[in-house]
């Protein structure tokens, strides 16, 4: 590491010190993050969600309003449980893509040394938006098929 600048840097950057990458191991850091996710968290996320998505299986015909506040609660918590398994997945998902992309990008010695902060940044940002967009069409379809599901009659609670 040494200090890197030239005469257009601002003085508060002229100790700006470089990091050096091992681009392979980003490569393979993306690579092991993917088969954690593969193998630990995507198959029973889709699991959980199918237990889940059968509601709360206790309680029914009793008419407790602690019960069937508690039942709501319970709901509320497999929703919510499962959402944050899904975050998870998908923050797993944008740090592996935002790794495999600046390996990609910064792979040979000249583009390294062209390669700025804001341009990682860049990609990290890019890796953000997408997995937003995957989420908000899954949230999109998730809603359609409850209201569907609610139309028929089914609470998904009972």
């Amino acid at each position: 590491m040494g200090a890197h600048h030239d005469d257009d840097t601002p003085p508060w950057l002229r100790n700006y010190q470089t990091i050096q990458v091992d681009l392979k191991g980003l490569g393979d850091f993306a690579g092991a993050v993917d088969g954690a996710v593969d193998k630990n968290f995507a198959p029973r996320t889709g699991q959980l969600q199918n237990d889940y998505a059968m509601g709360v299986c206790f309680g029914w015909n009793n008419p407790s309003g602690d019960l069937d506040a508690a039942k709501r609660k319970y709901h509320d918590c497999l929703t919510v449980i499962t959402r944050q398994i899904e975050a998870y997945i998908d923050a797993s998902r944008i740090l592996a893509d935002a790794a495999r992309k600046a390996a990609e990008r910064y792979g040979s010695a000249d583009a390294m040394s062209a390669a700025q902060s804001k341009e990682v940044e860049g990609l990290l940002t890019q890796a953000i938006v997408d997995a937003r967009a995957r989420r908000a069409a899954q949230e999109a379809a998730d809603a359609a098929a409850e209201r569907r599901l609610r139309h028929m009659g089914h609470r998904g609670i009972e």
